[in-house]
């Protein structure tokens, strides 16, 4: 991605990653608006987050604003992807979407995925999501 394109404005702002983050899984849980999942009760240092596991067996965490809750299992409001992105210090990246404390962000090379909101800092600009 240019470094044009990857300036703030309707639909994101640019950051700098100011610590280093890895994936937490080596594997990450994808589904569609109104797909049907299992919920299990786990605890987690991030407040507003299910885990959340799909027919495959497959679980992650996903933000609670985009799942339903029905008991022990929850129909998805919107489509999602938990994949993590792999970021170094220094990188600068794309905030697109924030959700309980984490950026869904692109970086230059278009890879997409969760990053820490703790990890990055805006680049000069007004943050707006």
């Amino acid at each position: 991605m240019a470094e044009e394109e990857m300036k703030g404005g309707p639909g994101g702002f640019t950051c700098r990653v100011i610590a280093a983050h890895r994936a937490s899984f080596p594997y990450a849980l994808a589904f569609s608006a109104g797909d049907t999942l299992s919920v299990e009760d786990r605890e987690t240092v991030w407040s507003g987050w299910t885990w959340c596991v799909d027919a495959a067996r497959t679980g992650a965490w996903v933000p609670d604003g985009f799942i339903e809750r029905r008991g022990d299992s929850c129909i998805a409001l919107r489509d999602y992807d938990s994949t993590e992105l792999n970021v170094d210090t220094g990188a600068i990246l794309k905030a697109l979407e924030e959700a309980g404390g984490w950026l869904w962000c692109v970086d230059g090379s278009g890879r997409q995925g969760w990053v820490p909101a703790s990890c990055i800092e805006p680049c000069g600009e007004s943050r707006a999501l």
